[in-house]
């Protein structure tokens, strides 16, 4: 006997799903007993041995408790309706069976009929309110009320219910292909595409045509005419048809179906067509979609046809258009733009398409987004992405795509001669309205060719991105030009990082220390630690496997190296008597945002009994600002046990003035760009004094990075700053060297 059985996902593919209501196959609606009173599932059973429902029987299945019932339901989802008791193992099982199978299961057809003997158990009110449930009825009450009379009402429902399932699973349908019809962007194409979609799910031949009505808003010309509606598209035997008006087909009964659909604005059936009609409203102009069916269509395909006529109507005047659910899938969340999964489906569907061979992706990174994020808020920050979104969109047309990738990253998609770094840099040359006021934005460039078949679209995109990376290395409002010598710094970076685990946990890192000089004394105030790596063919350069330690944990550990030589370098100079030494100790962002690297420095120091007043922990202005509360917090920290802090690149940053009185630090440190051009350039000058004046009004000291010059050290001490360190002194290095260094450095200064 052939059973009934919906579909399942995992025993049934799409067409099935749509062919289970409409062929009808099934003999029986099948019922499940949950009870532990065998007597009264006996009752039951005889109740309904020779009952119809809808004019089918009713087959009805027996378990007497929550767990066989969850086990069964587990198994199978083609139970029409539960029966099932309020208390069995526990005072609450029914419910909580109930909760399992529409929560945990996610079966939402299947109606659940709760009974109870004893009144007052569970609430009435209060089940009906909160549990998804068809009837609550008391045991004594069923012969009363009429046990089939309640399935009825049930099983109608359900029935209901999966005529609903069927027509989402037809329309889960066009939305697996709706990578094809969004990426149409021609009218034609869309109704091409809508007849093979509408073959598919109806199961018929594909022979139909597609008619517009002109309207203001939309001109077409059928050979040189705009007289009445016109074929846009045409499959099967009709395909000679396009671009033709109505009155020029040949085939009558067509013709006049077509224009009765038009004229009297609504769907036609027969025994061997159907017409669907796409109102106006929805479509921004009116269509009649002509399908041979050759065959009566069932209810439940009429009505499958309904649901598809009701999304690809509007499909017509938004190619764009998806369901909520592939909105979930292909739409930024904040932006309501294209996101990534998006972007990966239309770089495949240009290649689909034999798009590709002229087509690009450009890539965008905006310069110092976590610093404005951090300063005022993620809400600026989401009015700076709506606002660069808005000019992106703004400025390309719908033939091309904009995407948000991840946080600040976007991306742009499309033909050569619309999409090029060039043009989309020259949209940042404005400043941006953000929160009624104007504000300028940078950012960072790439572009990559789709034309690269040897990559998949998500390759493609990874490249892309790598390319980009290399743009931010470069600097703010960088453009980096994609090249397969990309990749090969991607494999770089993986050799060279796995180079620097392997250093780290064999200690092979050094640490050298650059000595900082007072300009009023001469004498020797401190030094820098900094970290080299040495190798069998020389020093790596820091700013070659740094940033890569900061982008990994690799950080902690070469940070816990500089701890512990430091320390040990502190010790030996007290031992030396050179005791009134600072050495400062660079710590990058990633090492702000955990307490433990200045918790261990602190505990290292105490368990050798070194002055914390000799060590200063050293961080750019960039770094505290990516978290400002986290940064004063650790900073506070250290200060508070006697540590000094000192802010370098100072006036490199985008920092408020407001933020440097809060930060607890000693020093300001002019950054080395200001002070090589201080004999040539005026605004480097400026900003000097600017930074040692400002530093002597909220209390710290001065220290300049990278002097060379005679002229330059003079300079700075004519204008305030007290201290120096750069190659005119010496350059970094190891500690022995250093000590060595220092003695007789202050001796000829004696």
């Amino acid at each position: 006997m052939n059973q009934f059985k919906p579909w399942d996902n995992s025993e049934k593919n799409d067409s099935d799903a749509g062919n289970w209501l409409a062929t009808e196959e099934f003999t029986h609606w099948r019922v499940l007993s949950v009870d532990d009173d065998s007597d009264f599932q006996d009752s039951i059973q005889f109740a309904l041995m020779d009952a119809e429902v809808l004019g089918k029987p009713i087959h009805l299945e027996r378990v007497g408790s929550f767990a066989e019932a969850s086990t069964l339901l587990a198994k199978r989802n083609d139970f029409a309706v539960v029966l099932v008791d309020v208390v069995m193992e526990t005072e609450d099982a029914g419910l909580r069976l109930i909760n399992a199978v529409r929560d945990i299961l996610g079966v939402t057809e299947t109606r659940f009929i709760l009974l109870t003997g004893q009144p007052g158990r569970a609430p009435i009110d209060r089940v009906m309110q909160e549990y998804d449930l068809s009837d609550y009825c008391l045991k004594s009450d069923l012969m009363h009320r009429g046990l089939v009379n309640i399935l009825t009402g049930a099983i109608r429902n359900y029935h209901n219910l999966m005529t609903l399932a069927v027509a989402r699973k037809g329309l889960q349908l066009i939305i697996e292909s709706s990578s094809r019809l969004q990426g149409m962007r021609k009218l034609q194409d869309i109704a091409i595409a809508t007849l093979e979609e509408i073959a598919k799910l109806i199961h018929v031949p594909n022979e139909g045509l597609v008619c517009v009505k002109q309207t203001k808003d939309l001109s077409i010309a059928a050979n040189g005419q705009s007289r009445g509606p016109i074929t846009i598209g045409a499959c099967g035997r009709l395909s000679g048809f396009v671009n033709k008006t109505v009155y020029e087909l040949p085939v009558e009964p067509i013709k006049e179906a077509v224009l009765q659909s038009i004229e009297q604005r609504r769907n036609i059936s027969s025994d061997e067509f159907q017409v669907l009609y796409f109102p106006e409203s929805a479509s921004l102009a009116e269509f009649a979609v002509y399908v041979e069916t050759k065959r009566q269509l069932s209810d439940t395909e009429k009505g499958l046809l309904q649901v598809f006529a009701a999304n690809a109507s509007k499909g017509f005047g938004n190619v764009a258009l998806v369901s909520k659910l592939d909105k979930v899938a292909y739409e930024d969340e904040l932006l309501h733009i294209p996101n990534r999964s998006a972007l990966l489906r239309e770089i495949g569907l240009y290649r689909k398409l034999g798009n590709a061979r002229h087509s690009q992706l450009v890539l965008l990174d905006l310069d110092g987004f976590s610093v404005l994020n951090n300063l005022f808020g993620s809400g600026f920050g989401n009015q700076v992405l709506e606002a660069v979104a808005k000019r992106l969109l703004k400025h390309f047309s719908p033939y091309n795509m904009v995407a948000r990738l991840q946080s600040d990253v976007f991306a742009i998609v499309g033909s050569n001669d619309d999409v090029s770094v060039g043009k989309v840099r020259a949209l940042f040359k404005d400043n941006f309205e953000i929160d009624q006021s104007f504000h300028h934005l940078g950012a960072c460039f790439t572009e990559i060719s789709l034309s690269n078949s040897s990559y998949s679209p998500a390759d493609l995109v990874r490249a892309g991105l790598a390319a980009l990376r290399c743009a931010k290395m470069m600097g703010p409002n960088s453009v980096f030009d994609y090249s397969p010598e990309v990749e090969r710094l991607a494999v770089k970076r993986y050799e060279t990082l796995s180079a620097l685990e392997n250093a780290i946990s064999h200690d092979q890192l050094e640490v050298h220390f650059q000595p900082v000089v007072s300009l009023d004394t001469g004498e020797i105030y401190g030094a820098e630690a900094l970290i080299r790596w040495p190798t069998d063919e020389g020093y790596i350069p820091p700013d070659e496997f740094i940033p890569l330690a900061e982008e990994s944990s690799h950080i902690h550990g070469i940070g816990e190296r500089v701890t512990h030589r430091v320390v040990q370098a502190l010790c030996q100079l007290k031992a030396l008597k050179l005791d009134h030494f600072v050495v400062s100790i660079n710590l990058s962002a990633r090492q702000l945002e955990s307490a433990n690297a200045v918790e261990t420095l602190i505990e290292v120091m105490q368990a050798s009994k070194v002055d914390m007043r000799r060590v200063a922990l050293e961080v750019t202005e960039t770094s505290v600002m990516k978290s400002f509360s986290k940064a004063k917090t650790v900073l506070s920290q250290f200060r508070e046990v006697g540590g000094l802090v000192s802010i370098d690149d100072f006036g490199t940053g985008l920092s408020s003035l407001a933020y440097l009185f809060e930060l607890p630090a000693d020093h300001l440190k002019i950054d080395r760009m200001f002070v090589r051009d201080l004999e040539t350039s005026q605004q480097s000058r400026a900003m000097a004094q600017v930074i040692i004046e400002l530093a002597r009004r909220v209390g710290m000291t001065v220290v300049a990075e990278g002097v060379e010059t005679v002229s330059q050290i003079e300079w700075l001490k004519a204008h305030g700053c007290q201290y120096a360190q750069g190659w005119y002194y010496a350059k970094a290095m190891p500690l022995d060297e250093f000590v060595e260094w220092s003695k007789r450095f202050q001796k000829s200064e004696s």
